[in-house]
């Protein structure tokens, strides 16, 4: 099966690893192990790589859900 996904789809598989990411923070919050953490290093990663895939290919990253200030929160004390 070679189907690409469509402009709804890429957007929501977006959407959930926002939304994952998120939690992670929560969890690190909660409990700042190690894995913790790294996992929301991680998510922050994964996040970061796709906004500057979408800036290279001329794509809005707001279009894909992520707001202005996305990576905030991944840094706040």
């Amino acid at each position: 099966m070679s189907e690409k996904l469509n402009f709804d789809e890429m957007r929501y598989v977006i959407h959930r690893v926002m939304k994952h990411g998120y939690e992670s923070i929560q969890e690190a919050k909660d409990d700042p192990c190690e894995f913790n953490e790294g996992r929301k290093l991680a998510y922050y990663e994964v996040l970061d790589t796709i906004y500057n895939q979408l800036d290279i290919y001329e794509q809005d990253p707001k279009d894909f859900g992520y707001p202005d200030d996305w990576e905030k929160p991944f840094f706040a004390k």
